[in-house]
């Protein structure tokens, strides 16, 4: 800058390259454009809810009428509106709440009186009704409008181009002129409404005396699969039909309606659907309608003679990205022997078994997913609410309805199976029913029923409901709730369900370590007490009734029998006192060249330890139980956070560590397997499987470990699979990191940071697992995550002393004279990640 001379002012220095514009110019021009797009925005936003409230008055709603959320009562909404004295409430739903004139909607009968929640709109529903358009039908149509249609972002419902009855007559409306003789008749068809003009079979000849009388073949209009999959290929591709008003399959915006929503559902007329929980559940399970999905209440018993799962036809749930393709297989599949029942193939039929041929057809992309919450109750109901919550799978053996399914604690527990925020209640059978369900959970009155159990459940779905909608209005994760009501309620099914406040240490955790006790393994358990074995919140060792004594002249007490040597065990160890194969007859019959080693007894010790711990209210005094061999070194802190990030709960069914995969062949045990190292399980997991132990036969002979029984075998981990697969469905879960690292080892870290797959071949360790993450395209189950849960393979519990002195700071001490031999092996990656894990303990 030259001598003297001012430096301009920021307001009036010329900007840009040509430096012909001033910035308070600038600012002056934007100020002046903003204001002239907020008045033409304003002049817009009056123009259409006037435009709105004229729809109303004449009673047409308005396109964007529906719901994601539950609404807050009438009354409340009117405290919430009118009231003065709370600010902050008023400023919560302004920000949320785009609130219609009161007047407007008061003075309009059958229009929903609910706020429309804008954040909700990624998870739109769009609700397919199938339909026959009879005046005898008319009620339920209405009924459907009134209550939970009108809070679907989109309702639709797709009828046969017959409409009519005996008396008004038979109107075909793909003909003209029987079209406008409908009009004559004054039978209307509204704006919801489309018509599958290419429908091949009439409904109204379905009678089977009609057909006979005049010859024709009985059954040929029963036509449901060729409603759904025409309805959907309309929805998709916006051919087959025509909506009513618009441009053949097109609506308002140009658009399939395929465009309109992100999920999809099929729902019977005689269903009543809560379409505000579909965004709750969906949130729940993290999905993205950019996936495949295809949910519901899933039945099995069709797996026999057409292999597939399905989805009963009460309400059938489909992503969009399902829903593209299902409708591209439907609009190619052959068309060719329609007259015929369905086979198991992918082609048109005369079925009312519609379930059947859309899991056929979708099989080779998705595969039925249950709508079941965390403990399995079903999210939709096949019956009548009253009868359902009754049933007992016990009880009832598997008919039908239960074949197949996963098995859980609520199945044999009446009157709690049924999820506390329902997807869908089928079986409603007229339109009274279904206004009836609605003033149940949007009326002023509710809670008619007579009979207790449906009342107190009704309580429940109430109270959850409510919960969620004022989380939503805060803007808190209805995933959360989600998990904490399903908690609360599976530990007290008779409460009203309330957001629960877990305790302090809500993932406390039980470290089971089977052991024998001996004096040459005293080091080991004195190790794993003074170091790891602290920060579990309970620690207990569990012993064969045979106890060792001495060195080199072992002498063998039987503490069943012995009051002294029982009474010289400490407390955080229990006898198994019906272990019926002793350990030390092991080391005898291989002296003796006996190979007929029947003491084999790792299973047996382990199930009849899981039997003991709940008879005896062990499994009461923690969240999450971990069985772990005594040479694995255990990090409870990592743990913790691990089952934390996971958003898992104890009322949950989880089963995880290091899954192998080398025994998933059926002719195998046809099971992946958690490595006994470390092998963790919630709770209910563990509860659930001593309930199934406690049928097991006593003195099994055989090694098998394909079945879920006794068995004298060392491959715990195969049976303890198998049994919870077998039984409950539950499969192992990985433990990786979001690398896809592993955090358990099965062998000593040194060694495992360089196991390399390519070099190494697949040999059973890496046999059948994934080989790259599914997102970065990088090599996973390679040794080891920065926050890990277990180091396996420390036979010297002097090494014990040492990982604690590496991670926590102690000061424990190895006698100089054995100093040598306890250095750590392969320096250059053992130092760098050893400082990468204390690093992240000390950042927890």
């Amino acid at each position: 800058m030259a001598p003297h001379q001012t430096k301009p002012s920021l307001h009036s220095r010329p900007m840009g390259r040509n430096n012909g514009i001033s910035l308070i110019s600038i600012i002056k021009y934007a100020m002046l454009i903003s204001t002239i797009c907020g008045v033409t925005v304003m002049w817009n936003m009056y123009n259409e809810i006037n435009a709105n409230q004229q729809l109303r008055g004449v009673g047409i709603r308005p396109k964007e009428d529906a719901l994601g959320v539950v609404p807050p009562k009438k009354e409340e909404r009117m405290v919430r509106v009118s009231g003065n004295n709370n600010k902050d409430i008023e400023n919560v739903i302004d920000e949320t709440i785009e609130m219609p004139s009161l007047k407007a909607i008061d003075e309009t009968p059958g229009v929903s009186n609910e706020p429309v929640i804008d954040k909700v709109k990624q998870n739109r529903l769009y609700c397919m009704v199938p339909f026959i358009w009879t005046p005898s039908a008319f009620p339920v149509y209405h009924a459907i409008r009134d209550t939970w249609g009108k809070r679907c972002h989109m309702t639709k419902f797709f009828i046969d181009p017959i409409i009519g009855d005996n008396t008004l007559g038979f109107y075909n409306m793909t003909d003209e002129a029987d079209a406008k003789k409908a009009e004559e008749a004054n039978i209307k068809l509204p704006d919801d409404v489309v018509v599958l003009h290419s429908m091949k079979r009439p409904w109204h000849t379905c009678s089977d005396e009609e057909n006979k009388k005049s010859g024709k073949p009985v059954g040929t209009c029963r036509n449901i699969w060729e409603k759904i999959w025409r309805a959907w290929v309309y929805t998709v591709y916006g051919t087959t039909g025509s909506h009513v008003n618009y441009e053949a399959g097109k609506n308002e915006n140009g658009k399939t309606d395929v465009y309109n929503a992100e999920w999809f559902v099929k729902v019977d007329a005689d269903t009543y659907l809560f379409p505000e929980n579909l965004p709750r559940y969906i949130e729940s399970r993290k999905w993205d309608y950019n996936d495949q999905h295809y949910f519901g209440h899933v039945l099995n018993h069709r797996k026999g003679d057409r292999g597939v799962s399905i989805v009963a036809g009460a309400a059938v749930f489909f992503s969009r990205a399902t829903l593209l393709k299902a409708a591209e297989t439907f609009n190619s599949m052959s068309l060719e022997g329609g007259d015929r029942e369905e086979d198991g193939t992918c082609r048109d039929a005369y079925t009312g078994t519609e379930e059947v041929v859309t899991a056929v057809c979708i099989k080779d992309y998705v595969t039925a997913d249950p709508a079941i919450d965390a403990v399995g109750r079903e999210q939709i109901s096949l019956y009548g609410v009253d009868d359902i919550l009754n049933y007992n799978r016990t009880e009832q053996g598997e008919w039908w309805f239960w074949e197949g399914k996963k098995k859980y604690p609520c199945h044999d527990n009446p009157n709690d199976c049924l999820g506390h925020l329902p997807l869908a209640f089928h079986h409603l059978k007229n339109a009274q029913k279904l206004l009836d369900m609605d003033n149940e959970f949007y009326g002023v009155e509710h809670s008619k029923q007579s009979k207790s159990h449906v009342k107190e459940y009704f309580d429940k779905i109430r109270a959850a409901m409510g919960e969620s909608h004022a989380l939503e209005i805060q803007g808190h994760s209805i995933s959360q709730h989600l998990n904490e009501v399903t908690s609360a309620s599976a530990l007290d099914a008779q409460q009203s369900l309330q957001v629960q406040s877990l305790p302090a240490d809500s993932n406390r955790l039980y470290c089971m370590v089977p052991f024998i006790w001996t004096t040459k393994y005293l080091p080991q358990y004195e190790a794993i007490r003074s170091t790891w074995g602290k920060r579990c919140n309970v620690l207990r060792f569990f012993i064969d009734p045979i106890i060792g004594v001495g060195k080199d002249n072992v002498t063998f007490h039987d503490v069943r029998v012995n009051d002294t040597a029982k009474a010289s065990l400490p407390d955080d160890v229990i006898v198994v006192e019906k272990i019926a194969r002793p350990w030390n007859e092991c080391m005898t019959n291989k002296q003796a060249g006996d190979n007929d080693i029947t003491c084999r007894n790792i299973w047996e010790k382990l199930w009849r330890s899981w039997i003991l711990m709940d008879e005896t209210g062990e499994l009461d005094k923690a969240d999450w139980f971990t069985k772990i061999d005594a040479d694995t070194y255990l990090f409870a802190d990592n743990f913790k956070h691990y089952v934390a990030e996971k958003n898992w709960l104890p009322s949950e069914h989880h089963y995880f560590g290091h899954v192998l995969m080398h025994r998933t062949n059926t002719r195998d045990a046809g099971v992946t397997i958690v490595a006994g190292a470390a092998v963790f399980f919630s709770r209910t997991t563990l509860k659930s499987l001593a309930g199934v132990l406690k049928g097991f036969k006593d003195g099994e002979t055989r090694r098998n470990t394909k079945d879920c029984n006794d068995a004298y075998t060392s491959e715990e981990e195969v049976i303890t699979a198998v049994c919870l697969n077998n039984n409950f469905g539950i499969e192992a879960h990985t433990t990786l990191d979001e690398a896809g690292k592993e955090l358990i080892a099965v062998a000593e870290p040194e060694d495992s940071l360089l196991w390399n797959r390519t070099e190494q071949g697949e040999w059973w360790y890496w046999q059948n697992k994934p080989k790259v993450h599914p997102e970065t395209g990088e090599q996973i189950h390679q040794c080891c995550g920065d926050r890990p849960i277990a180091f396996h393979g420390y036979k010297d519990p002097q090494w014990f002393y040492l990982l604690e002195n590496q991670f926590y700071d102690t000061d424990f001490q190895v006698e100089e004279k054995h100093q040598w031999r306890y250095k750590w092996r392969n320096h250059d990656e053992t130092k760098p990640y050893f400082d990468r894990v204390k690093k992240a303990l000390n950042n927890s």
